[in-house]
């Protein structure tokens, strides 16, 4: 076998030598090849010489032409190991994203739900303009039994009080109110609640609890004398309402339709508050 020199390699301290190369005898069968098997030359990576066209990637150029092995070994770790690196900057900026989102939007759950059904008595009050006013209306009491939910980011807390009927904000932010309410006439025979002599109305809303009331939201009803009305439906509320940590909310009805009414199985007064922002 010729000499191999260094002088044809084209590189400075390649690993060439300037002694014969020798080639062992191959393996007479596969079961008698030891193991590991020998290499029959062992080549310096430097002095192995890419010469195929430019390895590219996205337009970008991975490997060079003429770029020595080891290099293009260096290059393929450079290029792929920055591809990894954006990705899991990429990851993290979407992770803080969803995070921002979920923050924001309350999607880890600041909610409150109550229900009575059946309902409470409702007596009716005298009509006069002082007791039109929802601000002067009665609180709905919900006992502790039929809180549905009272939660911070998924955790249960304390957010209402059912001896005063206040629900207290637990973290400033945008919130959903809502409230629903499906009441029965007491009597089914004749007009059900048109069963009255003067028109009267039905008044649900949510306001603060004390002096100096703000009403969030209301909706009324008005029952006229000798219509039928077998049952009364009002649902309503205010979305992102801006609310700050620590202000005080409650559900009022008043009943001036002039017809008590009794709790009735089916029937449901309900009332949602749920941080959305």
């Amino acid at each position: 076998m010729a000499t191999n020199t260094c002088t044809n390699c084209g590189c400075k301290k390649c690993g060439c030598q300037d002694d014969f190369l020798t080639t062992p005898p191959a393996c007479p069968t596969p079961v008698g090849c030891p193991t590991p098997e020998p290499c029959s030359e062992i080549i310096d990576a430097q002095c192995v010489v890419y010469t195929g066209p430019d390895i590219e990637c996205m337009d970008a150029i991975v490997v060079a032409t003429d770029t020595n092995l080891a290099d293009a070994l260096d290059d393929f770790n450079n290029f792929f190991c920055d591809i990894i690196i954006d990705i899991n900057m990429e990851i993290d900026i979407i992770n803080t994203d969803i995070l921002n989102l979920q923050n924001n939007q309350g999607l880890f759950d600041t909610a409150f739900r109550a229900t009575l059904s059946p309902t409470i008595n409702v007596n009716t009050v005298t009509q006069n303009l002082t007791n039109s006013n929802i601000a002067n209306g009665v609180v709905i009491l919900f006992p502790l039994i039929n809180v549905d939910y009272q939660i911070v980011n998924s955790v249960t807390t304390v957010q209402y009080a059912p001896a005063t009927g206040i629900w207290t904000c637990p973290e400033t932010g945008k919130y959903d109110i809502n409230y629903n309410v499906y009441l029965t006439a007491p009597s089914q025979t004749g007009y059900g609640w048109g069963d009255v002599v003067t028109p009267g109305t039905y008044t649900i809303g949510v306001t603060s609890p004390g002096a100096g009331t703000s009403i969030y939201c209301a909706d009324t009803v008005t029952i006229t004398p000798s219509v039928f009305y077998s049952r009364l439906y009002l649902t309503g509320g205010i979305q992102g309402k801006l609310i700050t940590a620590g202000t005080q909310l409650v559900l009022r009805h008043q009943n001036m339709i002039g017809i008590n009414y009794t709790g009735i199985l089916g029937d449901n007064i309900d009332w949602a508050v749920r941080r959305v922002g």
